[in-house]
């Protein structure tokens, strides 16, 4: 509904004493601007919540070997074998250090982009984290 719309059918435009009745048109007006999109976050819409995915270190790998996360998201590594392992970048972007066996660790995921990691102890254990 646009404010001409609006005004017109709240009475604005028409001579004095046709119109309607002064609360009826204070609603209706209130009515037509809740509807006019504020300027600040008009259009930004509800912000997702973030996701909290899991990565298993199980049988010397990691499970699964490629994700698709969105920044905010969070990401558990679980280690699930019965030696230590880490999930490091291959970068510097993340080192998890040592996670024990039965331990996690976990990772908030800053940017888009994609990463490959691996584990420091075990170097063919590795895997691919995308973030878009």
């Amino acid at each position: 509904m646009n404010s001409q719309v609006c005004m017109a059918a709240a009475g604005v435009n028409r001579k004095p004493g046709i119109g309607r009745s002064l609360e009826w048109t204070a609603a209706f007006m209130l009515g037509c601007l809740l509807q006019i999109p504020l300027a600040h976050g008009a259009n930004q819409g509800v912000a997702a919540t973030p996701t909290v995915h899991v990565v298993t270190m199980q049988n010397m790998q990691f499970v699964p070997a490629t994700l698709t996360v969105r920044p905010g998201d969070k990401v558990r590594w679980v280690n699930k074998d019965l030696v230590t392992h880490t999930a490091s970048a291959t970068g510097s972007q993340f080192d998890s250090g040592d996670i024990s066996a039965g331990a996690s660790w976990t990772y908030t995921v800053q940017k888009t982009g994609t990463l490959g990691y691996v584990c420091r102890y075990h170097p063919g254990m590795q895997a691919r984290l995308t973030a878009q």
